[in-house]
């Protein structure tokens, strides 16, 4: 059984998922679509979470990057990325801490969350 499972279409979108992967549980799904506007690539994250709750829940985290970022980065060598995964991984990490004080605060957790990445990711 495969503990992650990843449907990119395109190797650094891939590369940026495996980034973040250690953040999320076993059977976590990591695709690939495109944004309706723009169609600039945009990184979908499923997962069930059992922390929030009596009852497992899906949850969809889709991390958006402003088409120019995204262009920059894809710009850089590979050497050269490692700021980016850092920015990255601190976004996604910000926003599960966001979704745990509000499950702590007794408030509901949304099943969709976006994470939108501007000129910091590159």
């Amino acid at each position: 059984m495969e503990a992650y499972q990843y449907e990119c279409a395109s190797a650094d979108i891939e590369e940026l998922a495996r980034v973040i992967s250690d953040l999320f549980p076993d059977q976590t799904r990591f695709a690939e679509r495109l944004a309706e506007e723009g169609g600039t690539p945009v990184l979908t994250v499923q997962w069930v979470a059992m922390r929030f709750g009596a009852t497992a829940r899906k949850i969809t985290m889709s991390v958006v990057f402003a088409p120019l970022a995204l262009a920059r980065y894809r710009a850089l060598p590979a050497r050269a990325r490692g700021r980016s995964f850092a920015v990255l991984r601190a976004f996604v990490e910000a926003s599960l801490g966001s979704l745990e004080e509000q499950y702590a605060n007794g408030e509901a957790v949304p099943r969709e969350v976006t994470v939108e990445l501007g000129d910091e990711f590159a």
